[in-house]
């Protein structure tokens, strides 16, 4: 009851109401760099709206929540929620592609890849595949399958438990590696009568060629068979005969957020980083005038460079956050460094793009006080926006203000209970449980309060949150894992729109990753930006902390801006240690 007092008179005090404003937007619809026209852009719900000129250029008028609908013949449509900082939308179309069944069963299967995922643990149907989720009663094409419960675990090895409990398969004979025959299994159906190629396997990601016979019995959780062509379509050629795909008990189930237990995001498949060509080597120089700044004969030539500048790029942020670098690096003047920042603060004091963006360079230099400041004026421009609650609640935690966070974090889950909307624990749900079950873990004696069993909150490991200033910012992070195997997770209108709407809906743009203590070693977090549908760049912060939920639990800030499109870069290096069953 104190808590939900506290929050109510907190709320009062900085005042939530918020005005909606009407924005016009701008910008210009292109497919593969060409401009379009006559693309139809239309508030939802509303009537026609407008078409893109023989440029590809549009303008309409929307306000903030409104749902922009870009529509075109033989391209996927393209929903937008409008936001309050929305004012240029510079889209780009991609064709749909309908060549056959399969094929797009499997694309709009894909748009659905979050649902599947969080489905899994309750759906024996659904299995986990190196290409997506499938849900084996709504393939499109044949696609047999076995409970792990149904195959014997005494059979003397996968082969002879799968026997006769997947229909449509034959075990023979055939020749194998130094003219030793091996047992194979044969899908009906194979592409050639006089050449049959025995089925692949993929185990929890991995792709093998012969019987994983390594495999325990008992620890097999589903299995489903997918026909060649279907295989070959997913997989290539390798798979002309069939795969059997195998989930482990293991490494496949989303956890809950907030348990004891490692979230799955190890991902991997038969992907080989390659050291010389996997990322960009080339440095990006700073802009002419930044240089200018850095070549001043003083400090004071530098600052008075740097008001110069300031009549001619005062409306790029970029600017502000790039000169304040300089006089910090390589000036070693704090005072002038803070004053740039300030000034930055003031001129866009009504962004709250921008507004992060500063927020995250407070952090990443430690100016935790500055921080929360702009916090709170983000959280009152934006007070309907879950990142606004997760934001405030943990720079109180980083400023020792541990009740107001819980606060917080509590008025918050009051108001998701209220929305219907949208699913509660995915997205920033579920970083909101972890780190409001975390801090009662840790500060739950200071705060006066039971901190409870406080192995809830040791998810160990490592945990990466990424967070980014601009909601449209769509990118793709590689994953290398101390073996050099990776995987990509994408954040893409085209790969993940279903997230993308979530992140959407609630108001945020963050997501979080564990990365499990059972794999140490080196692991690399590389990024390519594909753009933010506008000008500006996107700052994209990491936090890594090691340890995460126990005493000894540490943290580290990055701050990236992403500037350069298509280019995959080097962004995190971790190295990640193995302490289970330390203290």
């Amino acid at each position: 009851m104190k808590i939900l007092i506290s929050i109510a008179f907190f709320l009062s005090a900085i005042s939530i109401t918020a005005q909606d404003n009407t924005n016009v937007i701008t910008g210009v619809v292109s497919d593969m760099g060409y401009p379009l026209a006559n693309v139809n852009i239309a508030i939802k719900g509303l009537g026609d709206g407008v078409q893109t000129d023989t440029n590809g250029r549009y303008e309409i008028t929307a306000s903030p929540r409104d749902v922009l609908v870009f529509s075109y013949v033989g391209m996927h449509t393209v929903e937008i929620i409008v936001e309050d900082v929305t004012s240029v939308l510079n889209i780009n179309m991609v064709p749909r592609v309908e060549e056959l069944d399969e094929v797009v069963v499997q694309q709009k299967k894909l748009e659905g890849q979050r649902g599947l995922m969080l489905d899994y643990a309750s759906n024996k149907n659904i299995f986990r595949t190196a290409y997506g989720y499938i849900d084996a009663t709504k393939a499109g094409y044949s696609m047999s399958s076995v409970d792990g419960a149904d195959l014997n675990p005494s059979a003397i090895d996968l082969i002879t438990a799968l026997q006769g409990k997947l229909p449509g398969i034959t075990v023979a004979t055939a020749d194998g590696v130094n003219g030793s025959s091996q047992r194979v299994i044969y899908m009906r159906g194979r592409s050639s009568a006089n050449n049959p190629r025995p089925v692949i396997y993929e185990v929890d990601g991995t792709i093998f060629e012969s019987a994983p016979d390594f495999l325990q019995i008992d620890n097999i959780d589903r299995v489903a068979a997918i026909p060649g062509l279907a295989g070959v379509i997913r997989y290539g050629q390798i798979a002309a005969g069939g795969v059997i795909v195998i989930n482990t008990k293991r490494g496949n189930v989303i956890r809950e957020p907030g348990t004891n237990k490692v979230y799955d995001q190890a991902k991997l498949r038969n992907n080989i980083f390659d050291e010389k060509t996997g990322v960009s080597k080339l440095k990006r120089e700073p802009p002419k005038y930044i240089r200018l700044i850095e070549a001043a004969a003083s400090v004071d030539d530098a600052f008075q460079v740097y008001g110069e500048q300031k009549k001619l790029f005062g409306n790029s942020a970029y600017y502000f956050i790039e000169a304040s670098n300089i006089f910090l690096n390589k000036w070693k003047d704090y005072e002038k460094s803070f004053d740039i920042l300030n000034d930055m603060k003031v001129l866009f004091a009504d962004n709250p793009n921008v507004l992060k963006a500063l927020a995250y360079t407070y952090e990443e230099r430690g100016q935790l006080k500055e921080a929360m400041d702009i916090y709170i004026a983000i959280f009152k421009q934006r007070p309907r926006y879950a990142q606004s609650y997760r934001d405030l609640a943990n720079s109180y935690i980083e400023n020792g203000f541990y009740k107001k966070a819980l606060s917080l974090y509590a008025r918050y889950e009051q108001l998701r209970k209220m929305d219907t909307t949208t699913n509660t624990f995915e997205g920033i749900d579920g970083i909101i449980e972890v780190e409001s079950t975390n801090l009662i873990a840790q500060k739950g004696e200071e705060m006066s309060i039971s901190n409870g069993d406080a192995s809830e909150a040791d998810i160990g490991g490592t945990r990466v949150l990424l967070e980014w200033n601009n909601s449209e910012a769509e990118f793709d992070l590689q994953f290398v894992n101390p073996e050099n195997h990776y995987f990509i997770s994408s954040h893409t209108l085209e790969n993940n729109a279903e997230k993308i709407m979530d992140e959407k809906l609630k108001g945020y743009s963050c997501e979080q990753f564990f990365i499990d203590e059972n794999m140490p070693g080196v692991w690399r977090i590389n990024i390519e930006y594909f753009g933010n549908k506008g000008f500006n760049p996107t700052y994209i912060k990491a936090t890594v902390y090691s340890d995460y939920g126990r005493p000894a639990q540490t943290k580290k800030i990055t701050l990236l801006p992403l500037v350069e499109k298509n280019i995959n870069r080097e962004f995190l290096k971790l190295v990640v240690q193995n302490r289970i069953g330390r203290n």
